[in-house]
C-alpha cells in the first residue's frame, strides 16, 4: 500500500512530532507499506540566511527526493524561516502548507504516476490539517488526520496564549487586536471542515477519542470514519538506568523539567511554588532545559525573583543523562486550559520508562493515568500552594519518591503490543473503504 505522510515536522530534527513519526513509520515499513513524505527541510532550530534558505528551498521546495532513515522517501517541500514569535511561526506553517498544495510527487525523479491509498497529514502545524484535505481530495484518495493535541478546541484559549510568554512585541499587540481573531475564525472553520470529511482521525489519549465519537458529524456518503488512539509511546532516545538516591542529603528537593518551555506550560506557577516552599523554609532545587515560547520570560522571572533555578536551552538527549541523575523527581506541567484535560505530554510516558518519579501538573486522563500506575503524585494546573505542599512532603519523606515499575511495564506494553496493532488497523480500514 502507498501512504502519502504530510508533515511540518520530520528528521533529522530532533522533537516529539519527528519521533513519534520517524517511530510510526518504521511501523509501516515494516508492515510492507510504501511511505512517501512531503515536509520541509529541518529549519525550526537553525539561522538561515535568505540566501541559504533560498538556495536550500525556496517558498515551493525542490523537486527532488530522498531516503529517510525509517525506509521513507522524503519529497522537501518549501518553507520560510521563522522566529521565536507567534506571527513569525504561523506564516511559516501557512507557507509550508502552501508549498505542501503546489508540491506534484509524480513529477519527482522516481515518482512518475505516484498515487497514494492514502494520505496521512499530522497536527500541528494546524495548516497541515487543510492543506490534508485539499491533497486528499486532487488525488481522489482517502485522509487521515493525526491529531497530536486538543485542536481545534485550543483556539478557544488564544486569548492566554501570550499571557506566559512576557512583554509582547509592537508586532504582536497590533496583531492582536482584530487581525488574530479573524485568523483564528478562518482557521478553526477551516480545520473544523478537514476533520468533518476526514476518513480516520488519530488521537494521542482516550478521552479526546471519546470526545471526537461523540461530538463529530457524521461522515458524508455512507461511510464510516475510524478512529484510533495511538499514544506517544516510542521509544526514548538514550537508555536510561536509574540511580540509587537513597543516600542523597535530606535537606533539598532537587526538580527537573526537560521538555517544552511554552504557552501551554505556564511555568511560573513552578517558580511561585518553589518560592512558596522557600518562604515556608524548605529549599526546592529547580532546574529546566527546553525551548519555546516562554523561555526569555521565565528566564527573566528567575533572575527578578532570586530564585534558585537554573534554566538552559535544550540539550541533546545523551546528555540528558547527568540531569536525571541529579533529579529526585521530575516535573511534567500544563496549564488549566479545559481542552488539556484531553491531552497527555509524551515526557510522562518517558519518565515512566526510565522510572523516574514524576511531579505532575495535570489534570484529565493524563492525571489519572499517572495515579493509577503509580508513577508519581499529581496536583492541580495553576495553584502553586498545592505544588509547593506536595514538594515540601517529598522533602520530609523522601519514601514517596520511589515508584514501581508498573508505569514502565504498561508503556512498553502498549508500544510494542498495543499501538503498532491500533495505527495499521486505521490506516488498511482507511485505505478500503476509500
Amino acid at each position: 500500500m502507498k501512504i502519502l505522510v504530510l508533515s511540518q515536522y520530520w528528521a533529522p530534527e530532533n522533537g516529539v512530532p519527528q519521533r513519534r513519526w520517524a517511530w510510526l513509520t518504521k511501523i509501516l515499513v515494516r508492515a510492507g507499506h510504501e511511505v512517501l513524505v512531503v515536509t520541509p527541510p529541518p529549519h525550526y532550530m537553525r539561522n538561515l540566511t535568505l540566501k541559504d534558505w533560498w538556495k536550500e528551498s525556496g517558498l515551493l521546495g525542490k523537486e527532488q527526493v530522498e531516503q529517510g532513515d525509517n525506509g521513507e522517501t522524503i519529497l522537501r517541500s518549501g518553507f520560510f524561516p521563522a522566529g521565536r514569535s507567534l506571527t513569525s511561526r504561523i506564516f511559516n506553517q501557512a507557507i509550508v502548507a502552501g508549498s505542501m498544495l503546489v508540491a506534484r510527487p509524480s513529477k519527482a525523479r522516481g515518482l512518475k504516476g505516484y498515487r497514494p491509498d492514502v494520505v496521512i497529514g499530522t497536527v500541528p502545524a494546524l495548516p497541515t490539517s487543510v492543506a490534508t484535505w485539499v491533497v486528499a481530495k486532487r488525488l481522489r484518495a482517502p485522509y487521515i488526520l493525526d491529531l497530536r493535541d486538543a485542536w481545534p478546541e485550543l483556539l478557544h484559549n488564544s486569548h492566554d496564549w501570550n499571557s506566559g510568554t512576557g512583554k509582547r512585541s509592537l508586532r504582536e499587540k497590533v496583531f492582536s487586536k482584530g487581525p488574530l481573531q479573524l485568523l483564528i475564525r478562518v482557521t478553526d472553520r477551516s480545520m473544523c471542515q478537514a476533520l468533518n470529511n476526514a476518513g480516520g482521525i488519530i488521537t494521542t489519549s482516550a478521552e479526546l477519542q471519546t470526545h471526537l465519537e461523540r461530538t463529530m458529524p457524521v461522515l458524508k456518503g455512507g461511510k464510516q470514519r475510524f478512529y484510533a488512539t495511538v499514544r506517544n509511546v516510542f521509544p526514548p532516545k538514550a537508555p536510561y538506568v536509574p540511580q540509587e538516591k537513597s543516600n542523597r542529603d535530606q535537606g533539598h528537593l532537587n526538580v527537573l523539567y526537560a521538555g517544552t518551555i511554552g504557552r501551554a506550560q505556564k511555568l511560573d506557577n513552578a517558580l511561585k511554588a518553589a518560592q512558596i516552599a522557600r518562604d515556608w523554609g524548605f529549599d526546592v532545587r529547580l532546574r529546566f532545559l527546553g525551548d519555546g515560547a516562554s523561555f526569555l520570560a521565565l528566564r527573566k522571572e528567575i533572575v527578578e525573583k532570586n530564585i534558585d533555578a537554573q534554566i538552559e536551552h535544550r540539550v541533546p538527549a545523551d546528555d540528558l543523562i547527568p540531569h536525571y541523575d541529579w533529579a529526585d523527581t521530575a516535573l511534567v506541567h500544563l496549564t488549566n486550559w479545559e481542552p488539556l484535560n484531553r491531552t497527555i505530554p509524551s515526557k510522562a510516558y518517558e519518565l515512566m520508562t526510565m522510572g523516574i518519579h514524576i511531579s505532575a501538573v495535570v489534570s484529565g486522563e493524563a492525571a489519572e493515568l499517572i495515579e493509577t500506575l503509580h508513577a508519581g503524585h499529581v496536583v492541580e494546573p495553576e495553584n502553586p500552594e498545592s505544588l509547593a505542599e506536595l514538594w515540601i512532603d517529598l522533602i520530609k519523606d523522601r519514601s514517596k519518591l520511589a515508584i514501581t515499575d508498573e508505569g514502565a511495564n504498561w508503556v512498553e506494553h502498549q508500544r510494542n503490543e498495543v499501538v503498532p496493532v491500533q495505527f495499521l488497523e486505521i490506516v488498511e480500514a482507511v485505505a478500503k473503504q476509500g
